[in-house]
């Protein structure tokens, strides 16, 4: 029997049914922490095992970060050790800088037990956000072969630390934001909106208090178009379910379906998990270099999305393609699609190459942003097909993808112009 709802649930927060023991702590604005030193102005966002707050360090004069685990997350979590490790390792690479830098973190009791926080330097919004807020759903091009080569730096970095991301996608994927520690408080809610209240209720109707607040926030707007940002800086962050790959023989991977890898929509054993990482690497650069996800969906089934990856890339191995119960109902023989199966797309192959040219981006070699002519579109495609092969043995390194002609030739092209423009606006200031 399905367990009954405590709270009316409410758009654009949190699950309200996190609110008991063990969940969520019930932050309000005005909550101040670790001795009155942080103070609560508004909310950032929210996770399934963290809520995110914007706090002003009454110590350092500047506006911080606050990510609250849940009561049950700060008793498993090693976000903490893992992005301490993370920035404290001397070793020059040049990713570091797309590692989130940990400026404290402290615990404390609740009426739901005790928490973690962990307290970070304020960023913007994701870049999924930024993506649907943006009218073509895209970033300028050179922006977004940037992002890709960020993306690909931080990974190195990460990997070269013997740390598995484990949960890589748009929506850890944090967007630098400018600096604005010199707001006051009413002059930083006179540009980004005073905190908006929902009211909490309970479905028995008595009081949602002590385990939930009396108000939910929703987050604040600090959202900034993708088609807006030409000089995009990433962080990659959320490091909860991330592992030393030395000291976690059976990992288990929390990435969303969408961009699992095979191995784990299988339920094979994730005995290389760094190419775990690569293939959702490879799944992430096309929906950050276009307009669309790789592979669509009307839901987060799995067969559906086995549906799109054979779609896409061709037959599986046949330990999968055999042990695939359900495949009758959603691919043919072939590998094509069963006629009927998905309403947006046709049910013919739509491989690789024709989904480079559905991301958006122009349709011919004419009106095509990419350089068609140059070969960007078949090194990119040579690029995301290795980080896509179906073994995870096959699937190269991250520092053979910095290698590879597509990040030579135009990702990392576009990074060191971007941070070529970077330093002469910062020279043209200092003069």
């Amino acid at each position: 029997m399905a367990k009954e709802n405590v709270y009316h649930s409410q758009p654009d927060v949190e699950r309200l049914e996190d609110y008991i023991p063990g969940g969520y702590h019930p932050t309000i604005i005005g909550d101040t922490f670790s001795n009155g030193r942080y103070t609560v102005i508004h909310k950032l966002g929210f996770g399934g095992y963290s809520t995110i707050w914007l706090a002003r360090d009454q110590q350092h004069g500047r506006y911080v970060s606050l990510k609250i685990l849940t009561a049950r997350a700060s008793l498993e979590s090693h976000e903490g050790e893992i992005i301490t490790l993370l920035m404290n390792s001397d070793l020059y690479h040049t990713g570091k800088q797309f590692i989130p830098p940990l400026l404290g973190q402290f615990s404390f009791h609740g009426p739901n037990g005790y928490h973690s926080c962990l307290v970070g330097e304020l960023a913007g919004s994701t870049v999924a956000k930024s993506k649907e807020d943006s009218p073509n759903y895209m970033f300028p091009a050179d922006a977004a072969r940037s992002i890709a080569a960020q993306l690909i730096l931080g990974l190195s970095y990460l990997h070269a630390k013997g740390i598995c991301h484990g949960d890589l996608y748009l929506r850890n994927i944090l967007l630098r934001t400018s600096n604005f520690d010199d707001l006051s408080i009413p002059k930083l809610y006179e540009r980004f909106g005073n905190p908006r209240k929902v009211t909490i209720r309970r479905v028995d109707g008595s009081p949602s208090q002590p385990h939930a607040p009396l108000h939910a926030i929703p987050p604040m707007g600090l959202y900034t178009p993708a088609n807006e940002l030409y000089d995009p800086e990433i962080i990659i962050s959320d490091y909860g379910t991330s592992f030393l790959v030395a000291q976690t023989p059976s990992p288990t991977l929390y990435t969303p379906p969408l961009y699992s890898p095979p191995e784990d929509l299988f339920n094979e054993p994730i005995s290389h998990p760094t190419a775990a990482d690569i293939w959702t690497l490879g799944v992430n650069l096309y929906d950050v270099l276009g307009e669309r996800p790789l592979f669509e969906t009307l839901s987060w089934d799995r067969d559906e999305i086995f549906g799109e990856i054979i779609d896409t890339l061709g037959k599986p191995p046949l330990r999968w393609w055999n042990s695939w119960l359900d495949r009758p109902q959603f691919s043919k023989e072939d590998g094509s699609r069963i006629d009927g199966f998905d309403s947006i797309n046709p049910p013919a192959f739509r491989r690789l190459p024709r989904r480079l040219w559905d991301m958006g981006r122009g349709e011919t070699e004419q009106t095509c942003e990419w350089d068609v002519a140059g070969g960007e579109l078949r090194a990119l495609e040579d690029l995301l097909r290795a980080m896509m092969a179906f073994e995870p043995t096959e699937r190269p390194t991250v520092d053979q993808i910095l290698k590879s002609e597509y990040v030579v030739k135009w990702a990392m092209p576009a990074w060191e112009r971007q941070k070529a423009r970077k330093r002469a606006h910062s020279t043209g200031e200092k003069d």
